[in-house]
């Protein structure tokens, strides 16, 4: 169906958006992101409104850390932050 494949287009860009979010975020290029560079990141006014954007609003970088956190680690991986990311916007959407 055509809405399936465009659905599941947008998906991917939304994907795609979160994986540079990402790279911008971790900043010594880990792979994963801490509560300090989640900190600095929503200090960065440019990277704030990209989150807004994918209608992420998150001022308390702790909350945010727990909230995409799902191993408990203290760190957030690719697939922690794609999959936390996701579902933040999909409440959101629902709201």
């Amino acid at each position: 169906s055509i809405l399936i494949e465009k659905e599941k287009r947008a998906r991917q860009a939304v994907a795609s958006h979160l994986l540079e979010l990402l790279e911008a975020i971790d900043v010594d290029g880990s792979g994963c992101i801490c509560a300090d560079e989640l900190q600095q990141a929503l200090a960065d006014d440019e990277i704030v409104l990209f989150m807004r954007a994918l209608q992420v609003d998150f001022h308390n970088a702790s909350d945010l850390l727990n909230m995409l956190d799902s191993d408990g680690d203290g760190t957030v991986d690719v697939v922690e932050f794609v999959d936390g990311m996701q579902r933040i916007q999909g409440e959101a959407k629902s709201a």
